[in-house]
């Protein structure tokens, strides 16, 4: 049976003020160089003092434009964004498919029988399964064209541009499948999860973002109801 690496991905977080003195330091690059550039024109050999030096930190507390893009996209783990830049990015993959008539898919994964995992395992096997579901995923659809995000631990959605409904349900059964021969261990025990799909694709089950998120929410919790571990079509409105 496959296994999942055990690794967790770092958590990034803003502490202690740093992302605004960072913003400070990018000003003060800006403003520090000006001033220099017109002290050079007047004559003058010494630059004028740094207004923002008492706010400089050392270059180890500075963050960098890969952590800027992680806290401003991503949800946890590279590649997985959060729910509200997704939707922007969804929004548009439909103006696209408007204009060009071209499909495009939403896709609610749900994690079965995650409600009980915390009670009986704890908080930390809780978090394996969140970022073993998450990196799964990740691996599981193209990396260069469909998009992830997590709506809730229990929870998460895929955009598939250019895949119509039929293309889902193939990836999402795919997904199904491989997910039932991943082992998920803490503390030495077997964690039993597996995954329902609920798809919900342009222009059938509607044009608007909120409307197909829902329309494919609604179907993965009809999935759930039935038992889990499978994967149903939105309901037309």
């Amino acid at each position: 049976m496959a296994q999942l690496p055990n690794q967790q991905p770092e958590r990034t977080f803003v502490r202690d003020g740093i992302f605004h003195r960072s913003l400070s330091n990018v000003r003060n690059s800006v403003f520090t160089d000006a001033r220099n550039k017109e002290a050079g024109e007047n004559g003058s050999a010494e630059p004028k003092e740094d207004v923002f030096s008492h706010m400089r930190d050392d270059d180890e507390h500075l963050i960098n434009e890969e952590d800027l893009e992680l806290i401003a996209f991503f949800e946890g783990l590279p590649g997985c964004y959060n729910f509200r830049y997704l939707m922007r990015r969804l929004a548009r993959e439909l103006k696209r498919s408007k204009r060009y008539n071209r499909p495009t898919t939403v896709v609610i994964v749900g994690i079965d029988g995650f409600e009980n995992v915390e009670p009986n395992y704890g908080e930390l096997a809780g978090d394996t399964v969140v970022f073993s579901v998450i990196q799964f995923l990740l691996d599981g659809i193209r990396s260069d064209v469909d998009m992830a995000a997590r709506l809730a631990d229990d929870r998460y959605i895929l955009v598939l541009p250019e895949t119509p409904g039929r293309g889902a349900a193939i990836l999402c059964d795919r997904l199904r499948k491989k997910f039932e021969s991943v082992e998920l261990k803490h503390n030495w025990h077997n964690i039993p999860v597996t995954l329902s799909f609920g798809i919900g694709y342009y222009p059938v089950h509607g044009e608007d973002p909120r409307e197909l998120v829902a329309r494919a929410d609604l179907a993965c919790e009809f999935v759930q109801q039935r038992g889990g571990n499978g994967f149903a079509y939105a309901p037309e409105g």
